[in-house]
């Protein structure tokens, strides 16, 4: 891969790197960190080639995108790894979020915007309590629009494999917002 074709590949994906580590830490700066180290791996191992394990050949990257998602994957993991499980109290979310009561304020507008962002928050503790690899298949396919053949190619599963998946992750989700 050339610096061209990275450049272009790195515009393509950006956002979605970006939104997979941002939902999986709920950490703007981690989120951040996290995708600019994603691109530098990517960028050492396309631009030199992947070295074949007990072989002294190079292989091609058959699939950008699929091995960028694997980088991903394994940085979540070792920041977690690194990280202990965080929690949040109310009164953190509304600061966090940057909200204060006006005294003139609408209140309707004011509890739309805050049942809004606490329906998020509460995704998002849902996500971190289902298996890893339901909430991988749920944001990859959901929110970062991959296809199941994408999907399957990242996580080197058959596509009926990634459908089965994809419904079970449901599932999973359904139970664990009901539970928060």
């Amino acid at each position: 891969m050339n610096q061209k074709e990275f450049t272009d590949f790195y515009y393509q994906n950006i956002d979605k790197v970006f939104r997979f580590f941002y939902l999986r830490t709920d950490d703007l700066e981690a989120a951040q960190d996290l995708t600019s180290l994603a691109f530098l791996k990517f960028w050492e191992k396309a631009s030199l080639g992947v070295e074949s394990i007990g072989k002294n050949k190079k292989n091609n990257i058959k699939n950008h995108l699929a091995f960028l998602y694997r980088i991903n994957h394994n940085l979540l993991v070792d920041f977690y790894r690194q990280r202990k499980q965080k929690t949040f109290s109310l009164d953190e979310l509304f600061e966090k979020n940057g909200y204060e009561m006006p005294e003139f304020a609408v209140p309707s507008l004011v509890e739309e915007k805050v049942a809004t962002d606490l329906a998020l928050e509460k995704v998002q503790q849902a996500l971190k309590r289902i298996n890893e690899l339901y909430s991988h298949v749920l944001i990859w396919y959901y929110i970062d629009d991959l296809s199941i053949s994408e999907i399957s190619q990242i996580l080197n599963k058959t596509e009926g494999a990634i459908r089965v998946l994809l419904h079970r992750a449901l599932q999973s989700l359904k139970k664990a917002i009901e539970q928060i």
